[in-house]
């Protein structure tokens, strides 16, 4: 059975969930939001808002808490940036610090998700989206308290052109207080600009003449910055949202920019009473949850905004300890059980030879040097017993030196690990204790070394291996020397 998707797109008017079952439409709702719960793209009242997301999760009776996010364009930043060929382990800082160069707001203010696109020979190639941590953390917050537990996130204008089957095509959406413009060219959505439309409740004669506008600057940047690739009259302009209903519009915008003028379709078959246009958005979070790449022009295909602040968290050190933990003083338990029965057992059968010797020495004076003999038989069984009883103490209590050793390591690690850094791995073996991480940069993993080398509690500490994997982290790996 196919698995359920459920979707939720938030702007400053409506709250719109769709849930479909692979690429069936099953469930889907709009709700009206009251102004200033959400202003400007950002969300204002946290509490409300999560109530109202409650209300309409119970009354289309969805009990899943796992969600995939569309936001509006409005507070994100995007762009395709070429840099150097440059190895996997430091792109990510390379992308960073071209962030820092090329865009507006200081990246400390920003969330960055990238993924890399085809590239020249010599060259990588990389699409970024930057959203505003401010906008962000409210959302977040805002679904934490309704219960929900992002897993996918994406920004509408991405959305829509994943929607679009060409590879290069215009796509216009317009919605009450605010209108994308996207152009994607070979796959790659870039320009993509969200326009805030001023004042409440715009007539057409008001706001049409300000989409044409600024889709004619546009389309005339793009042509001027790439006069090798200027777009063709026949390249279609997707339209969706209020005007992909008002089909003389769309007719008058056709004339004045020389383009074909087409309503979005979607590419999900919709229900009776379900109008597409409100819900592209969603559908497009569906799409890139279950669908393959190929089916899209989009090149940008994988990419999750999700920030990484707000993903899953990784395995803690407390799950990777306890269960062997609890399986280790299981079994010791369960053998030194046995053993006291057993040597209990042995006890008691030694006494009661005992007493049939005493018996015998009393009733047959004349077998005594046989029976002095099977009593220093049993006497030297008693010392092998007790011998064997003070070998097992000394097993255990070397065990339990080994154990204290074990867990007074592990406890330096924990104690000093930084909260930016999380635990993968950790092994312990009689010489070694092997930590395998993940921090956001080498400055964290290089304090974390000190701290440990500073607890004197090691012989020798070793960085193995420092490898940035994709997104904002660097695995490691520390090798720790400990004593006999």
């Amino acid at each position: 059975m196919a698995k359920k998707t459920v979707t939720l797109y938030i702007d400053d008017t409506s709250i719109r969930l769709l849930l479909a079952q692979g690429k069936q439409i099953k469930k889907w709702a709009d709700l009206p939001l009251e102004p200033g719960l959400v202003k400007n793209g950002v969300v204002h009242k946290e509490a409300e808002v999560a109530a109202k997301i409650k209300q309409l999760f119970q009354v289309r009776k969805i009990k899943t808490k796992k969600v995939n996010i569309g936001v509006s364009g409005l507070h994100c930043l995007s762009r395709p940036i070429m840099l150097p060929q440059l190895p996997k382990v430091m792109l990510d800082e390379a992308v960073r610090r071209e962030a820092k160069r090329v865009l507006p707001v200081p990246p400390e203010k920003l969330y960055l998700s990238w993924q890399s696109l085809p590239a020249p020979e010599g060259k990588s190639q990389v699409f970024l989206v930057a959203i505003l941590c401010k906008a962000a953390d409210a959302l977040f917050k805002m679904l934490r308290q309704a219960g929900l537990k992002p897993d996918l996130m994406d920004v509408k204008p991405m959305l829509l052109a994943r929607v679009v089957k060409e590879a290069t095509a215009i796509i216009v959406d317009v919605q009450p207080t605010e209108f994308d413009i996207v152009i994607m060219a070979d796959g790659i959505p870039q320009p993509i600009r969200t326009v805030l439309l001023s004042g409440e409740a715009l007539s057409w004669q008001e706001k049409l003449p300000m989409v044409k506008n600024e889709l004619s600057r546009t389309i005339e940047f793009f042509n001027s910055n790439n006069p090798e690739e200027r777009l063709d009259p026949d390249v279609p302009i997707y339209v969706s949202g209020e005007l992909a209903n008002e089909s003389e519009l769309c007719q008058s915008l056709s004339e004045e920019l020389g383009h074909p003028v087409l309503p979005l379709p979607s590419p999900l078959e919709c229900p009776a009473g379900l109008d597409p246009n409100r819900y592209l958005a969603n559908i497009g979070l569906v799409l890139k949850k279950i669908s393959p790449a190929d089916e899209s022009g989009l090149s940008v295909t994988n990419l999750n905004v999700l920030p990484t602040v707000y993903q899953p968290e990784p395995i803690s050190l407390t799950r990777i300890f306890v269960v062997p933990a609890a399986v280790i003083a299981i079994s010791l338990l369960f053998l030194l059980t046995a053993l006291i029965q057993n040597t209990s057992a042995d006890i008691a059968t030694i006494h009661g030879r005992l007493d049939t010797t005493d018996r015998l020495l009393q009733q047959k004076l004349a077998q005594k040097q046989i029976l002095t003999e099977k009593i220093a038989e049993l006497e030297k069984k008693i010392a092998e017993t007790e011998t064997s009883g003070g070998n097992f103490a000394a097993a255990v209590a070397s065990l339990e030196k080994q154990s204290n050793g074990v867990n007074g390591n592990l406890e330096v690690t924990v104690n000093n690990l930084p909260s930016s850094i999380s635990l993968v791995n950790v092994s312990h073996t009689s010489h070694l204790l092997t930590i395998k991480g993940r921090a956001p940069g080498e400055e964290e993993v290089l304090a974390y070394f000190r701290e440990l080398e500073d607890s004197s509690r090691f012989s020798d500490i070793t960085i193995t291996s420092l490898k940035r994997i994709k997104g904002a982290s660097l695995d490691f790996i520390l090798l720790l020397g400990v004593g006999e």
